[in-house]
């Protein structure tokens, strides 16, 4: 199987469901209000796959941690194939390349293949007004080729371990590139008809939301901790400023945010300070205020 760049089991195991567990009750209740949709790509059916808790696609934290381990798994990179078959009763989901199972099996991965920014999926769904936060800067150019080192492991991944010819075509051919490229133009044109009112929903209101151009981008394998928690500073300065209802508070985004994220986050070893109910961070400043030496 060889050494995985991503670990998806640290976080969709070991802190989403051990160490800093989602309180499932609740979340369970919320699916009624803003109901969660995972997304994944169908690598045998070469489509987006939907998977929500009403349709049974999960029912306990375990089978949503499955869910999530198919939408984040960018091929060859984070583990085997997440496997779906759905009996009549339920969905049940396998990580496990060459699957052996009967032929209603749908091998999954990372939904960047067929649906890099899934803004249709939630119109096909009946949003009316959507927000779609990119996590690319303005003015970056989406469709570059792949390096020699991506073309390997995709052949390695769809092609030897899987034998997902289709898959493995269509991402040597870029098509994936391509399709995140004509969606960032899209979203674009959708977000220039501002005249419309709020109440016409004729057709779907867009408003996509990106970091500046030419802002640092955090790599998909980016692990210096302080790089990745100035990408998120910078998400929720760009978040702030274009959703903040008063526009005098425009442009103060970042100095929000530097308010909610301090620079004290990057103090203290998050390993050091556990807690199932709080966040590290907290039980950071508790320790300090428990100090007499602080």
């Amino acid at each position: 199987m060889g050494s995985l760049f991503l670990n998806l089991s640290y976080l969709l195991e070991d802190t989403m469901q051990k160490n800093k567990p989602l309180d499932w009750e609740r979340f369970k209740m919320q699916q009624d209000v803003q109901p969660l949709k995972v997304m994944a790509s169908g690598l045998k059916s070469g489509r987006p796959i939907i998977m929500d808790f009403e349709k049974g696609s999960f029912s306990n934290l375990d089978e949503l941690g499955k869910c999530m381990r198919a939408s984040c798994l960018l091929p060859g990179v984070a583990g085997p194939v997440m496997n779906l078959q759905v009996s009549a009763d339920r969905w049940t989901l396998t990580p496990m390349n060459r699957f052996q199972g009967d032929g209603e099996c749908e091998p999954m991965a990372d939904s960047l293949l067929y649906a890099p920014i899934p803004y249709q999926s939630a119109i096909d769904e009946g949003a009316t007004h959507v927000i779609c936060l990119r996590s690319r800067p303005d003015g970056t150019d989406v469709s570059g080729r792949p390096s020699f080192f991506e073309k390997m492991i995709v052949r390695r991944f769809l092609l030897r371990k899987n034998g997902l010819k289709e898959a493995y075509k269509y991402m040597k051919s870029n098509f994936h590139k391509k399709l995140y490229a004509k969606q960032v133009l899209e979203l674009n044109e959708g977000a220039r008809d501002m005249d419309r009112a709020y109440t016409d929903t004729s057709r779907p209101h867009l408003l996509p939301i990106a970091v500046k151009p030419g802002s640092p981008e955090v790599s998909k394998l980016e692990t210096d901790r302080e790089a990745i928690f100035e990408g998120v500073r910078r998400g929720f300065a760009r978040c702030y400023d274009s959703l903040v209802e008063d526009p005098g508070q425009r442009g103060r985004g970042m100095d929000i945010a530097r308010q909610v994220f301090p620079d004290q986050i990057l103090e203290y070893d998050p390993l050091e300070y556990t807690s199932t109910t709080e966040s590290a961070f907290r039980t950071y400043l508790q320790s300090l205020e428990a100090d007499p030496r602080t």
